[in-house]
């Protein structure tokens, strides 16, 4: 399985109108105009574990190089993932596998003040190690391809909110979907169900879970989600994923 790098293609961070550009990581909505000055770096980073024994961590970097991130205009991001997981072969029994990726990607947002849309494309280079060496994993070893991903966060009413996220990538046909519904519970702060789709040529799987969105400590923003998730190569199993924003 490859839950990590599927992962890696989008865990969405939904942001609030007006709000800084739509991240692919977090569940978190932006920073609200609370600022003087908008924000034009954001680091958002992601915790996602299964009760499989999947664990990826994703930290992604982005940069808005000409208007603050309130504003429709090119964005630039770096991220980086490292993650954990393991199967069993019937072959081969029980394998353990490790993944690292990086990628860096270009984008244009859209930024009103009850949408954000944006869409991104750029290189990924991607290792996938196991062990003991399954003959029948065809997604080991090192990888270049390019990833594309389409984002949107939007706000119909103040007490609701949409989000959905959805990302392709070259390598292995790895592919990642989350839709995300939330009602306020106060301001800004929203709860709801959500729904992913993930997988690639070696593994599919599906979520169905619910978030709390956009909570704040001071200048981090948090989200959190969870849920059942059923994979075709390991059956039932559950879900969490834990998710920050630092924008300045």
């Amino acid at each position: 399985m490859r839950v990590c790098l599927a992962i890696s293609s989008a865990i969405v961070l939904a942001t609030t109108a007006p709000a800084p550009a739509v991240d692919w990581y977090t569940g978190a909505p932006g920073d609200a105009v609370t600022q003087r000055t908008a924000p034009t770096v954001a680091i958002d980073t992601a915790v996602d574990i299964t009760s499989q024994n999947g664990l990826a961590v994703a930290m992604i970097g982005t940069i808005a190089p000409f208007t603050p991130m309130d504003e429709s205009g090119f964005r630039l991001r770096i991220a980086a993932l490292g993650g954990k997981y393991n199967y069993t072969s019937t072959d081969y029994g029980l394998i353990n596998g490790a993944l690292a990726q990086g990628s860096f990607a270009v984008g244009y947002e859209f930024v009103s003040r009850q949408l954000t849309i944006g869409g991104y494309v750029g290189p990924e280079i991607s290792y996938n190690g196991i062990n003991p060496n399954d003959p029948n994993n065809t997604v080991k070893g090192t990888w270049v391809g390019v990833k594309v991903g389409l984002d949107f966060y939007a706000t119909p009413t103040e007490a609701t909110m949409v989000s959905g996220v959805g990302a392709f990538e070259t390598v292995h046909n790895a592919y990642y979907g989350r839709l995300k519904l939330g009602l306020a519970i106060v301001n800004q702060v929203y709860a709801g169900p959500e729904f992913l789709a993930l997988g690639d040529n070696f593994f599919h799987q599906w979520r169905v879970g619910g978030h709390l969105s956009g909570f704040k400590f001071g200048m981090v923003q948090l989200g959190v989600s969870g849920g059942y998730l059923f994979d075709y190569v390991r059956g039932p199993g559950a879900y969490g994923i834990l998710e920050s924003r630092v924008a300045f």
